[in-house]
């Protein structure tokens, strides 16, 4: 592999020194002829990770060989380097950009909690699980539940699991009402009397749920020496009830479930996420589908658990970065992350609904210390305010000291947090630039009105003049520490959405602009989304850039992003994604184009990209937001 990324590397001096066909022959001459060859393009490389607004190298053309880039140049270059049966892809103008990186986004969950994937590897009739997702708008679902569940029974043969769920919708227009209301209402004495028979499972479209007393009984035969508990999203009645429990000694049924979850926002850009697995079950579906060659995505994983003892730790701390180009390690961080706790002055009845996660004397902050002193790396972390940000730089700073760790040994780590959605604070910014930090920002808490962790509950309870607290890019971004992407909700669609957000930092609930101060341009949500994700999954050296060497996942929109109006930007489509040279996702119009077949999502029965996953523009942008 060394050799030959060397190779490569030399071949891309050759070319940029050597103008015109010598260079092409030059390349054919070292590596053969290439599989595909994009041209008559604009490829936005962003090959420039500096924190500047520049995207890079742009060019009309690239070569490609197995699932890497050989070359990228001129359309008339690249053309020369064709064998008879290399593949060319004439995109007649249209944008390309390296595929998107998502450092803190779920698959593994989302595929349980949003039914297009469910209902493609499990459609009705089929003999593991009957899946019903209640229909209607938020009243109809919180009157109607008991009706979906007899539907469910009344297909379902008898002991067959049953998974009923509310349906947030495709643009979560249901969820403020159903989050708080629809588990509350459900016992666990109505699901026995109504589903005697059968083991069932009701979520509330995330990842938390409640069981009944049947599948009480099959998580206690599976987990005999575990805790057993019948709410919430820890433990084997949690996030491990699907993939482990409902799906024991199935793991090939999962791997099919996560792969198609994954075509599913690859249809989208998203070509690698950086998250936990949460369960081995679900690391070991993907670890077959990585030997078996047929991973439409990549996952960088962190460990949560489900042992974290100190010995266990250190057997990761020394996997980090361990794996292969589709599943590898990037730290640990434990179930336990940090807390929404925060030092802004608040009424007594906000800070009853705060929680630490990382003081002194918690199992969270006692697996932090322990990932730090192994020599391990903090990744994937979850956080919400920035008192816990606080306990979390004490730790890297006091358990670096004690391993005999130097500064450079600390920034080499890159240590993480997620979220940002309540910090860091303006203080904090220059102690995570020492210590070499990356932050994971999640754009969706400045739209959305649901929990502690959103502006606008920032807003309600603190006060307008802490509001750049919430996701503060710019002021990150301007201090030189990279910062990455997440949509962390069942909304691949909202991808493009969420980079407005970012830019503009409109709440259209609310109808206000909240801390546009914090606001960033185009070009720096894209290198969250590229280059500096590279950074964050610990594989720079092959991924976040169209380079030759790198590996060749791009994707192909239906218009120029850098050159559209600002406001234009939440309706881009992604026409085509391919990942390591292979077509992932291929809309049907382009594929006619290109007088070759669709692929992916666009070709499943259901049709989900027209039916379910159809973003409705940015709510209500008002005429004062318009270009200002």
């Amino acid at each position: 592999m060394l050799k030959m990324s060397k190779r490569l590397t030399t071949v891309a001096i050759m070319l940029s020194m050597i103008p015109g066909i010598g260079a092409a022959q030059s390349v054919k001459s070292v590596l053969g002829y290439p599989d595909m060859i994009v041209h008559n393009a604009k490829i936005i490389t962003m090959d420039d990770a500096s924190f500047s607004s520049s995207p890079g190298t742009i060019a009309e053309a690239m070569a490609i060989r197995d699932d890497k880039i050989l070359a990228v140049g001129s359309s008339k270059q690249m053309r020369s380097l064709a064998g008879p049966d290399t593949r060319q892809v004439d995109l007649n103008g249209r944008t390309v950009l390296p595929g998107f990186i998502l450092t803190h986004e779920h698959p593994t969950d989302w595929a349980w909690t949003e039914p297009s994937a469910l209902n493609h590897v499990f459609p009705e009739g089929n003999e593991h699980i009957v899946v019903h997702f209640l229909k209607g708008d938020a009243e109809e679902q919180l009157a109607n539940w008991e009706d979906g569940l007899r539907t469910a029974v009344s297909n379902a043969k008898p002991g067959q699991w049953i998974l009923l769920s509310s349906d947030w919708g495709s643009n979560f227009e249901y969820m403020p009402e159903l989050f708080p209301k629809f588990l509350p209402q459900i016992s666990r004495q109505r699901l026995d009397e109504l589903a005697p028979d059968n083991p069932v499972r009701v979520k509330n479209s995330w990842i938390d749920g409640l069981v009944n007393t049947r599948a009480l009984e099959v998580v206690a035969s599976v987990f005999p020496d575990q805790k057993i508990e019948g709410r919430g999203n820890r433990g084997p009645t949690g996030r491990q009830l699907e993939p482990d429990v409902m799906l024991y000694g199935k793991v090939d049924l999962n791997a099919e479930l996560l792969r198609s979850e994954m075509e599913l926002w690859a249809a989208h850009g998203v070509t690698v996420y950086g998250s936990s697995p949460y369960t081995i079950g679900n690391l070991n579906a993907l670890r077959i589908l990585d030997q078996q060659g047929r991973m439409p995505g990549r996952f960088a994983w962190s460990y949560t658990g489900p042992d974290l003892h100190y010995q266990t730790i250190r057997l990761i701390s020394a996997l980090l970065g361990n794996g292969t180009d589709y599943l590898w390690n990037i730290g640990a961080h434990g179930e336990r992350s940090g807390g929404n706790c925060t030092t802004l002055p608040a009424s007594d009845r906000v800070k009853s609904q705060e929680f630490c996660r990382l003081e002194p004397g918690d199992d969270g902050r006692r697996v932090k210390e322990d990932i730090v002193r192994s020599g391990g790396r903090i990744a994937a972390m979850h956080s919400g305010g920035d008192k816990d940000i606080d306990h979390l730089l004490d730790i890297i700073e006091e358990q670096s000291a004690v391993a005999g760790l130097s500064l450079q040994d600390i920034r080499a780590r890159r240590h993480a947090f997620d979220h940002a959605s309540g910090a860091p604070r303006p203080d904090q910014i220059p102690r995570i630039k020492n210590l070499g930090m990356m932050i994971s920002m999640i754009n969706t808490v400045i739209w959305e009105n649901r929990t502690g962790y959103d502006a606008s509950y920032r807003l309600r309870n603190y006060g307008a003049e802490y509001l750049h607290l919430s996701v503060p890019r710019n002021s990150v971004t301007k201090a030189g520490i990279m910062n990455t992407q997440e949509v962390d909700r069942a909304l691949p669609h909202f991808l493009f959405y969420n980079v407005w957000v970012g830019m503009t930092r409109y709440n259209s609930g609310m109808d206000l602009v909240l801390a546009p101060e914090e606001g960033t341009d185009l070009l720096t949500q894209l290198k969250a989304l590229t280059i500096w994700g590279a950074y964050y999954v610990l594989r720079e050296d092959r991924l976040g850039s169209l380079e030759p060497g790198k590996l060749a996942d791009f994707i192909v929109l239906d218009r120029d992003l850098l050159s559209i109006p600002r406001d234009d930007i939440p309706n881009v489509k992604v026409l085509m994604t391919v990942i390591g040279g292979k077509t992932i996702h291929l809309l049907p119009g382009l594929a006619s184009e290109l007088n070759t077949a669709a692929v992916g999502p666009a070709t499943w029965p259901t049709k989900p990209l027209e039916n379910r996953f159809v973003f409705k523009g940015p709510p209500g942008i008002p005429e004062y937001m318009q270009q200002r």
